[in-house]
């Protein structure tokens, strides 16, 4: 990162195109802001423009033009992402999943402020996706957050919706307003059908939850659950890396649950259609 010396001219210069006049004069919370604005394209252009020490421009203003350019380019790649994917977007009743694509997204692109202030989000992101958004902002945080819910939707899609709906009921009635990862409890239920080897249509028995404890009392469960996994996701999206990577987030949960449900003799709430 540059200087503080090196960082201001360009603060005054977006603050002259902020004001649209010679004026310098703003108040003390937008000045933060736009050094803020400075300070993410800057950011942008060194983490995703492939930036090295040697290829780094030569000062503060090059990098941030250099920034300002991706965030714009980012947002505009975005939006086509989402008018791509927009007719295919199922939220299965859910309503912050779809709160977000059928408001909120929308919405973003309506308001986003690439130029003065592209550090805000704007966006609550109430849905809960596996992917971990803590160390995101911007257009960088809504990009990572849309492509997860992408990711998922074809992940979903594979089974159908009467299917995922069917799993989504049987595992809470009120799933339309429950705040966590639909591809998660799906993913979930999928893995019981594995670890016994049945069919998807056909719901598990007493008798299968039995020998799924059994897996957990040996110490194994853990490891079968993260091998079968993996053979499925190959299996269905060979050629989804991308798909495939998502999905593997939602394991270390997934094994926790199961975990915990086969030690209380509760796997029915995990396993649940």
């Amino acid at each position: 990162m540059y200087d503080m010396n090196e960082l201001l001219p360009v603060v005054a210069m977006l603050t002259k195109r902020y004001t649209g006049i010679e004026s310098s004069s703003v108040s003390y919370e937008k000045a933060n802001q736009l050094m803020g604005a400075v300070i993410y394209c800057i950011q942008e252009m060194e983490s995703g423009g492939g930036a090295s020490l040697a290829s780094r421009p030569p000062n503060a203003m090059q990098a941030y033009k250099a920034g300002a350019e991706l965030v714009h380019r980012k947002t505009k790649e975005l939006l086509c992402f989402y008018e791509c994917h927009k007719k295919t977007f199922c939220a299965y009743g859910n309503v912050y999943l779809a709160d977000f694509w059928e408001k909120g997204l929308p919405a973003f692109f309506q308001h986003y402020d690439a130029q003065f202030e592209p550090q805000n989000a704007l966006l609550t992101l109430d849905y809960p996706v596996l992917s971990d958004l803590a160390q995101y902002q911007g257009i960088d945080l809504v990009d990572l957050y849309v492509r997860s819910i992408v990711a998922e939707q074809q992940f979903l899609a594979t089974f159908g919706e009467t299917y995922v709906r069917e799993v989504l009921y049987a595992y809470c009635a009120d799933y339309a307003e429950l705040p966590e990862n639909l591809a998660a409890i799906v993913f979930a239920n999928v893995m019981g059908h594995l670890l016994t080897g049945k069919k998807l249509s056909d719901k598990l028995c007493k008798a299968d939850l039995e020998k799924i404890s059994g897996l957990e009392a040996n110490h194994g469960l853990q490891e079968k659950i993260s091998e079968m996994a993996a053979a499925f996701l190959m299996h269905h999206f060979a050629e989804e890396a991308s798909i495939r990577q998502y999905m593997m987030m939602a394991l270390p949960d997934i094994c926790t649950r199961i975990g915990n449900a086969a030690a209380y003799g509760n796997l029915e709430k995990v396993f649940v259609f």
